[in-house]
């Protein structure tokens, strides 16, 4: 019913002059028959696309600058992205938010942050919401599942709406994406650790999806170049979200092995904090006794004991080539069915590993 209403407003509306009134709720209400609820639910969602604004203690007013309504595939609403990823609170995504926050800005296009915490049902009815608002685009860090999610792109798809894959994309989907060289990271880490005399080197994620296998490949691929076995007991993959908790308990296992490893290479800096407990309970020192490298290079590496060793990826560059994927899919100008943008990681080297 308020989709109608609001169709009806933005069409008695659209040829008034910046600026001027509109009529009172109630008057509105008297005018399409409707109640006060459809009548607000109308009038913000047009003033979220940039149509009208309110003035505390005065009325809502029509727009100075209309939204453009010509070239724009139908359905978009103007001004509006949308920001989807599990949690604003992992050291991960305010770079990226900001970077994308930034290109918004400068192209007068307001925000609208949505945190998933990894839940898909709930990621479904965010990108439900925000097709309903009519955004011009979004920027999703997908939520980790074994569930297909390939309904909810599609939705977003079927209404014309442009959105680009953050860090990871979802498996039968086509979008653009811009995603980390994952396999570069973990390679580049256990080269690292070669390098400095590292020989039984252990690898420890969780939990288990793509990004956590390609960084498992390239540790492999680093000792296998080096003709270095792997104990099978030093590589663990766990199923888990507790990440600290799976370090912890991965790590136990691993040093009280007969292989007792070196060095730990860590899925990220979590898991890392999880191994330097282990390390700890087992009396040993870590960077002397267990070499440990994280990855992801957030807060918690100068935070640990032993400042932690960790792969660094570009986030705000992350968020910058999003935007910049959405301003030209946006102006029309698309670069093949699904472009793909890799980002190099770097290590940051500390003290974990003895340096």
């Amino acid at each position: 019913m308020y989709e109608d209403i609001k169709h009806r407003i933005l069409e008695d509306i659209r040829h008034l002059p910046a600026h001027t009134r509109i009529p009172s709720r109630v008057d509105m209400m008297k005018r399409y028959g409707v109640t006060r609820t459809t009548i607000e639910k109308a009038i913000s969602e047009l003033a979220g696309s940039g149509y009208l604004y309110s003035v505390n203690g005065s009325g809502t007013y029509v727009a100075e600058e209309k939204p453009s309504e010509a070239g724009s595939p139908a359905g978009f609403s103007v001004r509006t992205w949308g920001v989807v990823l599990p949690s604003i609170m992992d050291d991960l995504y305010p770079e990226i938010v900001r970077a994308i926050e930034d290109a918004a800005s400068s192209n007068d296009i307001h925000l609208v942050l949505c945190n998933t915490d990894h839940d898909v049902d709930k990621q479904h009815a965010y990108l439900e919401k925000l097709a309903r608002s009519n955004v011009q685009g979004i920027v999703i860090v997908p939520a980790i599942t074994k569930r297909s999610t390939a309904n909810s792109f599609e939705l977003l798809s079927s209404r014309g709406i442009p959105f680009v894959f953050c860090n990871r994309a979802v498996e039968g989907v086509e979008a653009p994406r811009v995603q980390a060289n994952n396999f570069y990271g973990s390679y580049m880490a256990t080269k690292y650790l070669i390098g400095l005399g590292k020989r039984r080197i252990g690898f420890i994620a969780a939990p288990i999806y793509t990004i956590s296998e390609q960084r498992y490949q390239g540790f492999l691929g680093a000792m296998q170049e080096a003709a270095l076995p792997v104990a099978p007991e030093n590589v663990m993959l766990v199923d888990s979200f507790e990440q600290e908790q799976a370090g912890e308990a991965c790590a136990l296992n691993m040093l009280a092995g007969k292989e007792r490893p070196d060095a730990i290479v860590c899925f990220n800096d979590s898991t890392a904090k999880g191994v330097y407990r282990a390390i700890e309970q087992q009396g040993l020192k870590v960077g002397k006794d267990v070499a440990v490298i994280g990855n992801g290079d957030t807060s918690l590496c100068d935070m640990l004991p032993v400042k932690l060793t960790s792969i660094r990826y570009p986030t705000y560059q992350t968020g910058a080539q999003a935007a910049g994927m959405l301003l030209r899919m946006m102006s029309g100008n698309k670069e093949g069915p699904a472009p793909s943008v890799i980002l190099q990681p770097e290590l940051i080297v500390r003290q974990s590993c003895g340096e």
